[in-house]
């Protein structure tokens, strides 16, 4: 016989009463989403006087201010390379000059880039940004991979991303530097000013100094090693052209002999390597790619702040919704007036 008890009505667990009050869940949020968008939805119909109100009042205040309080700003962008600049340096710099432009006369402004103060009352601000080039970025992107496969713990592949983006804007020496201006036409002083402000910080110019330096005494070294090895191959020449000469009577195979002991094909390709060399210094001097524009501002006749119309829309939007605010203003102190 079967000594086991059996389950007392109360221990069984009706699954189909359980699947219903599930049902029934869902049914009421369903429910419940459906009478808040019928609400949404008559709620502008029951208070149409003060949704229209407050529409073309929001239209009629953004007009007014995008007419006579707004003003049009114009925005270029910019991408400066230097081995010298690194993120803090940019946001430091970038920091001062946005506060300088702040100021109301904007004189100190004008004296930092030695612009003219009507120029300078014109700049609305400055943004920078490390811009990363795509082979950084592929190097940058073998690196993540190469350390997901090293690592065998998921979490540590969220602390990997972060190291990685890390290290692509520290190492970015490239950086996109944006300015809004209230006139299009003053974007090239301000890049001209702006390259001579990071060339000429001191951290910056006793590097570029130093390097150039560095590069015209390379030039001059090479140029020199080239003359010697001109000497040289004029040398070997001739000797080469004495040995011929003096090779047996009716033969015109040249003799090599004890005299020739430089390899003259080592010294040809050594004279290519050093005019290869002294190719990359010259271009090195005319680029200095230690400092450059990449890319420079670019005068847009469109401004980059919101047009007229796009101004009103928003405007009345924003009327709208304040007329749902208000509303449900109203409706919350009814109801703190009937609580009472």
């Amino acid at each position: 016989m079967d000594n086991q008890p059996k389950p007392t009505p109360s221990d069984e667990i009706d699954l189909g009463v359980l699947f219903a009050k599930i049902g029934d869940f869902f049914k009421g949020i369903g429910l419940g989403c459906i009478r808040f968008l019928a609400l949404v939805r008559a709620t502008p119909v029951a208070n149409k006087a003060l949704f229209i109100s407050l529409t073309i009042a929001g239209a009629a205040i953004a007009f007014g201010y995008a007419t006579y309080v707004k003003k049009d700003f114009y925005e270029s962008s910019m991408i400066l390379s230097s081995n010298y600049l690194n993120k803090r340096i940019i946001e430091s710099s970038m920091g001062k000059l946005n506060l300088l432009a702040e100021e109301d006369d904007a004189a100190g402004l004008a004296r930092t880039l030695n612009l003219p103060d009507s120029v300078a009352k014109k700049i609305k601000e400055f943004q920078a940004i490390p811009f990363i080039p795509e082979k950084e970025l592929l190097d940058m992107e073998i690196l993540r991979e190469q350390l997901k496969s090293l690592q065998t713990d998921k979490k540590n592949e969220k602390m990997i991303e972060q190291v990685v983006d890390r290290l692509a804007v520290e190492n970015g020496h490239a950086f996109e530097i944006t300015v809004q201006t209230y006139s299009p036409t003053i974007v090239k002083t301000i890049q001209d000013a702006l390259v001579n402000y990071f060339r000429n910080n001191e951290y910056i110019k006793k590097r570029i100094e130093i390097n150039k330096l560095n590069l015209l005494s390379r030039k001059e070294k090479l140029q020199q090693e080239s003359k010697k090895l001109d000497s040289l191959k004029v040398v070997i020449y001739s000797n080469y052209k004495s040995m011929a000469e003096q090779s047996r009577q009716g033969s015109n195979n040249v003799i090599l002999s004890d005299r020739a002991v430089t390899n003259p094909i080592e010294v040809y390709n050594r004279d290519f390597e050093i005019y290869n060399e002294l190719q990359s210094t010259e271009r090195q001097l005319y680029i200095l790619p230690d400092f450059e524009v990449v890319d420079g501002f670019t005068e847009f006749s469109e401004p980059a702040s919101d047009s007229l119309p796009k101004t009103i829309v928003l405007g009345a939007l924003f009327g709208f919704l304040a007329s749902y605010l208000l509303v449900l203003l109203l409706a919350f102190n009814n109801y703190l007036r009937d609580f009472k």
